[in-house]
């Protein structure tokens, strides 16, 4: 009798000791979390494409560009810049011989001449010298504003390479496009994420000649893409 009482009581406390809601598929059931609930590896999360000590994927929330270590153009990498979306100290306008002008901004319904076809919408700057000398050496400034939220962002962008020639008429081209002589854009500043209207101020200087202003104001919609 005994041996069948001790039987019993072994048996019984083995079933006492097994927890009723252990969960080992690694979801959250009855309370029980497993290690796998949080991803201990969260793939791509650690790629910084322009090496400025930002990732991608924070460069995208803070609104910079991951391909250009200084969104800006201030000269101060993305990481120690306090206002990585607006150019600290730009340069005062340019002074001199007033030969050339910004005959048009476009920001929207822009069209490729060569293709004869519209592209998406970006900032063009036509640019026209009505002097008798090639100009070189061209800085833009151009100021976003978004109208109804009131957020500014400001770049700075020198013109490398880019020569207007004697009586020539040139468009300066800021976009996405990657293509040969464009100037990039960033891809998560207002200008591509804003639906609201947003007004657009460029300034263009160019050393020893006067420099020049235009605004424009790009309707509410977005950057849209041709179809």
């Amino acid at each position: 009798m005994w041996v069948f009482l001790l039987i019993g009581l072994v048996f019984l406390a083995g079933c006492i000791s097994q927890p009723a809601n252990k969960n080992t598929s690694g979801n959250n059931v009855g309370g029980v979390v497993s290690a796998t609930v949080i991803p201990t590896n969260n793939a791509g999360s650690a790629v910084d494409s322009d090496k400025d000590g930002l990732s991608d994927n924070v460069e995208k929330v803070l609104g910079t560009d991951p391909l250009n270590p200084d969104t800006d153009g201030d000269g101060i990498n993305d990481r120690e810049d306090k206002t990585p979306l607006n150019a600290d100290s730009p340069p005062p306008d340019s002074t001199g011989i007033a030969d050339f002008s910004i005959k048009d901004v476009v920001v929207e319904n822009n069209f490729n001449p060569l293709a004869q076809k519209p592209v998406s919408d970006h900032l063009e700057i036509l640019l026209s010298n009505t002097g008798k000398q090639d100009i070189s050496n061209f800085v833009v400034l151009y100021t976003i504003t978004d109208l109804k939220t009131n957020q500014v962002q400001s770049t700075l962008i020198n013109l490398k390479d880019f020569v207007l020639g004697a009586g020539q008429n040139e468009s300066v081209h800021i976009d996405l496009s990657g293509a040969p002589g464009h100037f990039r854009a960033n891809p998560n500043s207002i200008y591509y994420t804003s639906v609201n209207t947003l007004k657009i101020d460029v300034r263009v200087n160019a050393q020893g000649h006067q420099a020049q202003r235009v605004e424009k104001n790009k309707d509410p919609g977005g950057a849209e893409v041709s179809d």
